[in-house]
């Protein structure tokens, strides 16, 4: 019991300390984040019959969310995004350019931005969220309603493919490691948010 309540005020710390740094500080933890994002990334599972693989960076994403909140979250993730568009090699397989924003995985790139948003939202807004059941389920929500949704979208945009084929190249292969990554990015938030508004 003592060493949860100290697990749990350390992580109140650490969140309250995202919170309270200064606009340079800031940039300098979304900065930090973008680059364990761009490092995430280069943990990497081929699947042989998609155009997609499955990766770290779910997990990043979530968590830059969680401790910067939506805009700084999604500001982040977009900083990722604009670096690897810039020619910087953060992308999955040290990629970069214009033409992996443009590819298969542009959709996930893109609900990677706006889950970092919602996630960072909706911890500060509904401190009931912040429980181990309540951040599970934000996370899901995250991962596969808006992750999963864009990138679904924009694949299914690229192939032309119908629902069931898309599901296959863009879903179903990743739900055991996604709802891992969800998983554990829901235990690690749970230490470090704070249970009160």
């Amino acid at each position: 019991m003592r060493l949860t309540a100290t697990v749990n005020a350390y992580g109140s710390r650490a969140f309250r300390w995202c919170e309270e740094q200064s606009l340079p500080k800031k940039l300098v933890l979304a900065l930090g984040f973008a680059a364990l994002i761009a490092l995430a990334a280069q943990i990497r599972v081929p699947v042989p019959w998609s155009p997609v693989p499955v990766t770290g960076q779910t997990f990043a994403v979530l968590l830059a969310g969680v401790l910067l909140g939506r805009n700084w979250g999604g500001l982040t993730v977009g900083l990722y995004g604009a670096a690897g568009a810039a020619g910087l090699p953060v992308f999955t397989g040290m990629a970069a350019g214009l033409a992996v924003l443009a590819g298969p995985t542009g959709g996930y790139l893109a609900g990677f931005v706006v889950a970092a948003a919602f996630v960072g939202y909706a911890v500060r807004a509904f401190p009931r969220l912040r429980s181990l059941i309540g951040l599970t389920a934000l996370m899901l929500a995250a991962n596969f309603l808006i992750i999963h949704g864009l990138g679904l979208l924009w694949l299914g945009h690229l192939t032309g493919a119908a629902l069931p084929e898309l599901l296959w190249m863009g879903t179903i292969p990743f739900i055991v490691g996604d709802v891992t990554k969800a998983l554990a990015a829901a235990a690690v938030a749970s230490a470090l948010l704070p249970r009160d508004s």
